[in-house]
């Protein structure tokens, strides 16, 4: 497979990268060139053209998009291949969509020549409408990238599959704190949003509980519910369920098998309770359901209801919920308007670059990965940096790319891979430099097998950094010598380095050792993890 631009006379055979627009004719993206094909070109006073030579280990766009379709389409779903190189999928039944956002981000993530775009995942479709395209952004293809795509793909149900809703026998539970009219009006205002909202996923609602606003009250009648013929249980509460051991997450607690979700991440309707109990559904409704923007909620409730199992993993990544544009600020309110002020006060702004990126195997394996206090070792070298007053943080990685961002799975930082990484630590330090922004004064080089560097030494080196200075070093010393971690100011950062762990070996700072400064360290703080007995020391600390 060989991508490049042709001489148009030694195009013949070449597989246009684009589509083609000649006098009254279009050479679709993917269309292999003859020798009418090359009189037309030249005919339109073209003379070069970007195209692609398939290799007999290759695949042309349309037989790549139909193995990939294939992988991602399950029950009630069809695909066709357009003209144009985009592969319409297709839903073949009124249903719902059925997928997961976080599966549909990371097949994204796995090559920028497939690119993969849904409608809202849990989305009421009908039979013939597209629910998802899939783009080859390439004419041709290697089967082994098209054999790993399907080889990720291998380990899960379809991604992409439209549900037929069957017919499902369903409980409300009332819990009455007020027992008055104007409860009653809330519990009507519910149930009737709670009726439109899944009009088409056929629920029958046939049975009606109510108990005391209670914990025990509550469990006791939710009991007698789930001995009922209904799946599912809706609870339609008194009072708002705001915390884990309020009335009703405690009461769900007793009676439940396992809750799943206690809370979500959206405004006003955060106190959605979903809960399992042999196999049926129990399911806490927010108690403003009837008044606010249910967006998050209602996806959630049709996972869980249109999914035979579910588990927490299920909820482990919510959605981001949007609010309505051009909503103005109210300035009438008397409401005080507090200014965002900058980070960091007087002092300079440095990013931190944490290099995590190397194989690093003297200790055996990893060392990186080593586990002290239950973590990976470099993690304390992240949380030193994040802890500090350096901002934004970044974590270069490689080697092991995906061990190290599962660890770092909770964390907002910046993670960056380097496909360089065995070309040695340069290639490495250059990505995380390239990446730090333009307001930033400079930028301090932690390498993370010094796990014992505190955030206070980082911000006693950050203070010391003159911002007003252009070319200013700041490094750590370890009985009169030279080490890491080491801030370099911006203007220095294409020769920015770190200090080799024999500093004899290259003399990195020596020609800018007229405005370097150097902070003392001892031996414990400076540490750096290299061989079996350095990580037998830190277990012992």
């Amino acid at each position: 497979m060989i991508y490049q631009e042709y001489d148009i006379n030694q195009a013949k055979g070449i597989r246009l990268f684009e589509s083609v627009r000649l006098d009254g004719l279009i050479l679709e993206k993917g269309h292999i060139l003859d020798d009418e094909d090359i009189i037309q070109l030249k005919l339109s006073g073209i003379k070069k053209i970007f195209g692609a030579e398939m290799n007999e280990n290759d695949l042309d766009v349309s037989t790549a998009l139909g193995i990939l379709s294939a992988k991602l389409c399950g029950s009630n779903t069809a695909y066709a291949v357009t003209p144009d190189g985009i592969c319409q999928i297709i839903a073949q039944a009124d249903g719902v969509f059925l997928a997961a956002d976080d599966r549909i981000a990371k097949f994204n993530r796995l090559s920028s020549e497939v690119i993969l775009n849904t409608i809202p995942p849990y989305s009421e479709v009908k039979t013939g409408e597209i629910i998802a395209e899939l783009e080859l952004t390439v004419p041709v293809i290697t089967t082994q990238k098209v054999d790993e795509i399907v080889f990720s793909l291998s380990g899960n149900v379809s991604m992409l599959q439209v549900a037929v809703p069957q017919e499902r026998k369903t409980t409300l539970l009332y819990t009455k704190f007020y027992n008055d009219k104007l409860e009653t009006a809330h519990f009507t205002g519910v149930v009737t949003k709670l009726v439109k909202d899944f009009k088409n996923l056929k629920l029958d609602f046939a049975v009606e509980h109510e108990a005391k606003h209670e914990i025990e009250k509550v469990a006791d009648v939710l009991e007698v519910a789930l001995k009922g013929e209904s799946d599912v249980i809706f609870i339609i509460a008194g009072q708002r369920n705001s915390h884990a051991d309020d009335v009703i997450a405690s009461a769900v607690r007793s009676v439940a098998d396992e809750v799943i979700i206690t809370s979500i991440p959206q405004i006003g309707a955060s106190d959605l309770l979903i809960a399992l109990k042999r196999g049926k559904k129990i399911i806490s409704l927010p108690f403003n359901y009837a008044t606010q923007d249910n967006t998050l909620a209602n996806h959630y409730i049709k996972l869980a209801l249109l999914n035979d199992k579910i588990t927490p993993e299920d909820f482990k990544h919510p959605q981001n919920v949007q609010l309505a544009e051009s909503k103005m600020f109210d300035k009438s309110s008397n409401l005080e308007l507090i200014k965002a002020t900058p980070e960091n006060g007087k002092n300079a702004k440095i990013a931190a670059i944490v290099l995590a990126a190397g194989a690093s195997r003297r200790a055996g394996r990893n060392k990186l990965l080593y586990e002290i206090d239950e973590k990976p070792l470099f993690l304390k070298a992240v949380h030193a940096a994040i802890f500090s007053e350096a901002s934004p943080v970044f974590v270069i990685v490689g080697d092991h790319a995906q061990e190290f961002e599962d660890a770092m799975e909770d964390i907002d930082v910046n993670i960056i891979y380097n496909p360089a990484y065995r070309q040695g630590i340069k290639t490495t330090i250059n990505l995380g430099l390239k990446s730090v922004p333009n307001f930033c004064d400079g930028a301090i080089l932690l390498p993370a097998d010094m796990p014992n560097v505190t955030p206070e030494f980082i911000n006693k080196m950050i203070k010391s950094f003159d911002s007003k200075a252009e070319k200013q070093v700041v490094c750590a010393q370890l009985k009169g010598v030279k080490t890491n971690p080491i801030i370099w100011s911006k203007a220095l950062f294409d020769g920015a380095d770190l200090v080799p762990e024999n500093a004899n070996l290259r003399p990195v700072l020596v020609e800018h050792s007229d405005y370097t400064q150097t902070i003392k360290g001892d031996e414990n703080l400076l540490m750096d993890v290299n061989y079996p007995n350095d990580l037998q020391q830190l277990e012992k600390a």
